[in-house]
């Protein structure tokens, strides 16, 4: 009988958090979220001369003003597994949107292929086809025969990521922070091993993000 003052304050704070976790439920406690990541956002800083000396590779380069991360969707590997942008968090991370019809984007794959060997250990370099009709076995054949290697062997097979970005063409590339949150956009394609490439990326990987 004592202890009915201790169950009732116990059941009170129970019956409080409960209400809390109502009110605060997933999509507040998201949007709280986003709003303390918009507050703490960082914007990247790799000096404007070298910014601008690679942009003139391609239609469009752009640093992010604002938090925003890659679609959390899953996409397939080589062998048919899903994997999610978030599984290569920990490493600033290249993501290349490409298409086996597309021109440009079969340019600048071996190019994109050296920078993935270039900087192995330092940040990924990755490539995902936008093929809605295509199986990972056709794209790795694609590549096999171009002598690719395995990092162009992602495929959105529902063209799910494409649609969820909105696209504007391909090849679209984002370079992503080891926190996942988007810090470049370069819409057009690029020769990747380039002196203006090196100047930028280097000086990127210096910040640490």
């Amino acid at each position: 009988m004592q202890n009915k003052p201790l169950f009732a304050a116990l059941a009170l704070g129970l019956f409080a958090v409960s209400g809390i976790i109502g009110y605060y439920g997933p999509p507040a406690y998201k949007q709280y979220r986003h709003e303390k990541e918009r507050d703490a956002f960082l914007p990247p800083g790799v000096p404007k001369s070298k910014v601008e000396a690679f942009s003139g590779q391609f239609s469009t380069l752009a640093a992010a003003k604002e938090p925003k991360r890659l679609p959390e969707e899953a996409f397939l590997t080589a062998d048919g597994k899903k994997v999610r942008f978030s599984d290569f968090a920990g490493k600033p991370t290249l993501v290349n949107f490409w298409a086996t019809w597309c021109t440009p984007c079969i340019v600048e794959l071996p190019s994109l292929s050296r920078m993935a060997e270039h900087y192995k250990g330092r940040m990924n370099v990755i490539a995902v086809a936008l093929e809605p009709k295509k199986t990972p076995k056709d794209i790795a054949e694609f590549l096999e025969v171009r002598g690719i290697g395995g990092f162009a062997g992602y495929l959105d097979d529902g063209d799910v990521l494409g649609k969820k970005l909105a696209l504007r063409g391909i090849p679209t590339s984002f370079l992503v922070g080891s926190d996942g949150l988007i810090l470049y956009k370069f819409e057009g394609d690029a020769e990747w091993m380039s002196e203006d490439s090196h100047a930028f990326f280097d000086t990127f990987l210096l910040q640490k993000r």
